[in-house]
C-alpha cells in the first residue's frame, strides 16, 4: 500500500514534505536539549557552577550533533503519524543508544565533554529520558490523529462488525480497519477458535468462543458482519461452518485477500470480498504439475474450439500462461467471440493468439484451417449442453456435438496432431437425455480414432460435472431471480449435482491432456455433491434475505431429460488412479472404429435430411444401450427394450 510520507493528525493530505522532517527533528533536538539538561540536574555530584558555561556547552554541542546524525542515519523523522507504531519507536531507540554509546566513548577520550566521574548516570538518564519523551511526542500524534479519525466518522453509518481468527492476521486485519477511515466496520468482537485467547482481549476487543457464545454475541452487540481473518491453516469444513453460522443469523461474511498481500503491507479495506458459493465448496486447492504442462504446451500451435465459451475461454487463458507458439481460438457465435478478443487483446497484438470464427461442423473451414497451421494441440470445448433444449432438438445435438466432434478428430488424426483433448460431462454417463447421449457417442468415436491402425494422435477425453458460473449454469439464474426478488425456481427438492469452479475445471484438463498417452477418459474429483435446494437457500441467505420468508423457493418439477443424481460412471466402468489425486481413469468399453464410425454416418445423415426426432433418437439408443430418457417424450422407446408393454 503505497502512502505519502508525512500526514498532520487526523488528516490524509500530504503536508509539505521538507517542512515536516525538519519540524519532527527539530522537536527531536530540543527533546535532546531537555533529557541532557535533566540528567545533569539529577545527578548529586555534579558541581555545574565548577564545570563552567563554557565546558557545558562544548559537550551539548558535541551531544546534539551526535543526536542529529543519528536521528538522520535512522530516518526518525520519516514517519506517517496516523501509522506511527513499533518500528517508529524501534528507530528512535537505535538512534537514542547509538549517539549515546558514540557520546560516552567521546567523553573517555575527551573528558573536557562532560568533566564528572559519573558520566554513564548522566549519559543513561539522559537517554532513558529522550526514549520517553521522542516516543511519547510521537504518542500523543498518533492518539490525536485517532480521536480526530474518530470526529470524522462521527455522523457516519458504522457496521458493527466480529473478526474470526484473533491471531496475526485478525490483529493486523484491526489495525488496517482502525488507521484507514473510508470504511464503514466497527470491530465489536473477535471469535477464535483457540481456547488460550478465550475472554482475553485484542487491541481491547473481547475474544469469544464461536461455538459457545456466537448467537448470544451477534446479538449483543448486533452483529451484522463477519470477516474471517485467518489464512490457509483454516481447515475447509470449519471455515464453511463459520460462514454457515453467520449466514443462519443474517450476518454478512467477507474474508481478507491472500495472506501473502498482507505480509507485504499491500493491505487495503477495499480488498476485502464477500464470499461466494465457491468458498462453500469443501474442496482443498488443486496443485497442477506445472512442468508437465508447460512441456506439453511451451513453444506448441494450440487449437481451441469454443474458445468463446467459459470453459473454453479458460482454458485459452490457462494455456497462454505457458507461451504457446501461436494459440487460434475458434468459435462460431460471433459477438461472444468479439468479447473474448476484446479480453485478450495484448495477446493478440503481440500475435500469441488469434482469433477466428469457424463452425465445427463445416469439415472444409476447419480442413483449410489445418492445412493452413501445423497444429500441434486440440482442444475441443465446442458443444450444446443445455439439456432441455437438445431435448427438442435432437438434430442440432448431433450436428454440433457429434458431427462437430467427429470432423475435429478425424481432422486432427489425418494432420497427425499430438494430441487431442475432448471436453465432455458427467451427463455422457448413463445417459437420461439427448445432450449427453450425444456427447457419449462422441466419446465413443474418439475413443475408436485412438485404437485405429495408422494413427498417431493422442485422443484423450475428460469428464467433468457442472462448472460455477458457466454460461447457462444455475447459479447466475438464481442470482437474476434474487436481484428480481423472485421466487428461487428448483426442479426437485432432491436434486443433486457436483459443481467445480472454471479455473479448477480447466487447470484439471490441461493436467490431464498432459498426462494422457491416448485413449483415456479421465474423470475428475467433483467432491461431494450438492444439493440444488441448498444451494438455492445459500444464496438467498448470501443476499440478505430469508429463505422461505422474503424470497419464496419454488419447486417447478423436473425438466425434460434431466434425472436427480448425476453419475461419473457408468454401470460398466471402474477407475484406476493417476499420479494426481483429482483425476482418475476410467476403465471403459473398447468399441470397434468400423462399427462406430457407420453408426455415426447414419445419425448425421438422419440429423441432416430433417428426420423425425424420434427416429434420431431411436438410433443414439442403439448406439449408446444405457441411454435411457427420463421426463421426456423419448421414454416410450425405451419400453420394447426393457420388455415393458405400452
Amino acid at each position: 500500500m503505497k502512502l505519502p510520507l508525512h500526514y498532520l493528525p487526523g488528516n490524509d493530505t500530504a503536508v509539505s514534505g521538507n517542512a515536516s522532517k525538519l519540524m519532527i527533528l527539530l522537536i527531536d533536538l530540543f527533546a535532546a536539549l531537555m533529557s541532557f539538561s535533566f540528567g545533569l540536574l539529577l545527578t548529586d555530584n555534579m558541581d555545574i557552577y565548577n564545570q563552567g558555561i563554557f565546558l557545558i556547552g562544548t559537550g551539548l554541542i558535541v551531544l546534539l550533533a551526535l543526536r542529529g546524525l543519528s536521528f538522520y542515519i535512522f530516518k526518525t523523522y520519516l514517519i506517517i503519524i496516523r501509522f506511527a507504531g513499533l518500528r517508529d519507536a524501534r528507530n528512535v531507540f537505535l538512534a537514542v543508544l547509538t549517539s549515546s554509546a558514540a557520546f560516552f566513548i567521546a567523553t573517555l577520550f575527551f573528558p573536557v565533554l562532560l568533566k564528572t566521574d559519573d558520566n554513564w548516570k548522566i549519559i543513561v538518564v539522559d537517554a532513558v529520558v529522550l526514549i520517553a519523551l521522542a516516543g511519547g511526542f510521537r504518542l500523543a500524534l498518533r492518539t490525536l490523529a485517532d480521536v480526530n479519525r474518530g470526529r470524522m466518522h462521527n455522523g457516519a453509518s458504522r457496521i458493527n462488525t466480529a473478526i474470526f481468527g484473533a491471531g496475526e492476521l485478525g490483529a493486523q486485519l484491526y489495525q488496517v480497519l482502525k488507521q484507514n477511515v473510508n470504511h464503514d466496520y466497527r470491530v465489536m468482537a473477535y471469535f477464535d477458535d483457540n481456547e488460550k485467547v478465550h475472554r482475553k482481549h485484542l487491541n481491547g476487543i473481547p475474544v469469544y468462543n464461536p461455538d459457545k457464545s456466537f448467537e448470544a454475541i451477534i446479538k449483543k452487540y448486533h452483529i451484522k458482519t463477519a470477516i474471517i481473518a485467518i489464512g490457509p491453516s483454516l481447515a475447509e469444513e470449519r471455515r464453511i461452518r463459520f460462514i454457515d453460522q453467520c449466514l443462519k443469523h443474517k450476518v454478512k461474511v467477507k474474508k481478507v485477500p491472500v495472506t501473502e498481500a498482507w505480509i507485504q503491507n499491500d493491505l487495503q479495506v477495499d480488498k476485502l470480498r464477500d464470499i461466494k458459493f465457491e468458498d462453500l465448496l469443501n474442496r482443498p486447492p488443486i496443485t497442477l504439475s506445472l512442468n508437465a504442462i508447460e512441456r506439453s504446451i511451451k513453444g506448441k500451435t494450440i487449437l481451441v474450439t469454443g474458445c468463446a465459451g467459459s470453459i473454453g475461454k479458460e482454458i485459452v487463458r490457462q494455456c497462454l500462461r505457458f507461451e504457446p507458439h501461436l494459440l487460434i481460438g475458434a468459435d462460431v457465435a460471433e459477438t461472444p467471440l468479439a468479447e473474448a478478443a476484446l479480453s485478450f487483446q495484448e495477446h493478440i497484438k503481440a500475435r500469441r493468439l488469434k482469433t477466428i470464427i469457424a463452425d465445427v461442423r463445416d469439415e472444409e473451414r476447419m480442413r483449410r484451417l489445418f492445412e493452413s497451421h501445423c497444429i500441434d494441440y486440440v482442444f475441443h470445448a465446442a458443444a450444446y449442453k443445455h439439456v432441455p433444449i437438445m431435448e427438442d432438438h435432437p438434430e442440432e445435438a448431433i450436428k454440433t456435438n457429434v458431427q462437430g466432434s467427429y470432423n475435429m478428430a478425424r481432422l486432427s488424426s489425418e494432420y497427425k496432431v499430438g494430441k487431442f483433448v475432448m471436453v465432455s460431462t458427467d451427463k455422457a454417463v448413463n445417459p437420461s437425455n439427448v445432450m449427453g447421449a450425444s456427447k457419449r457417442i462422441a466419446e465413443l468415436y474418439v475413443q475408436s480414432l485412438s485404437n485405429r491402425s495408422g494413427n498417431e494422435t493422442q485422443f484423450i477425453t475428460t469428464r467433468f460435472g457442472n462448472v460455477l458460473g458457466s454460461n447457462g449454469s444455475v447459479i447466475p439464474i438464481f442470482r437474476k431471480q434474487i436481484e428480481k426478488r423472485q421466487p428461487v425456481t428448483v426442479t426437485h427438492k432432491d436434486i443433486t449435482r457436483y459443481f467445480m469452479t472454471i479455473p479448477e475445471a480447466c487447470q484439471l484438463v490441461l493436467e490431464a491432456g498432459s498426462m494422457g498417452n491416448g485413449g483415456e477418459i479421465f474423470i475428475f474429483d467433483m467432491g461431494k455433491p450438492v444439493r440444488i435446494y441448498d444451494l438455492a437457500q445459500k444464496m438467498i441467505q448470501m443476499a440478505g434475505f430469508t429463505p422461505g420468508e422474503e424470497i419464496e423457493i419454488k419447486i417447478s418439477g423436473l425438466r425434460p431429460g434431466e434425472k436427480l443424481y448425476e453419475e461419473l460412471l457408468d454401470n460398466g466402468e471402474n477407475t484406476r488412479p493417476t499420479h494426481h489425486q483429482k483425476i482418475k481413469i476410467a476403465s471403459v468399453r473398447a468399441c470397434d472404429h468400423n462399427s462406430v464410425t457407420l453408426a455415426i454416418h447414419q445419425l448425421i445423415a438422419l440429423a441432416s435430411e430433417g428426420a423425425p426426432p424420434r427416429e434420431i433418437v431411436r438410433c443414439m439408443k442403439d448406439l449408446v444401450p444405457e441411454f435411457t430418457s427420463q421426463n421426456s417424450d423419448f421414454e416410450e422407446l425405451d419400453r420394447p427394450r426393457t420388455g415393458s408393454k405400452g
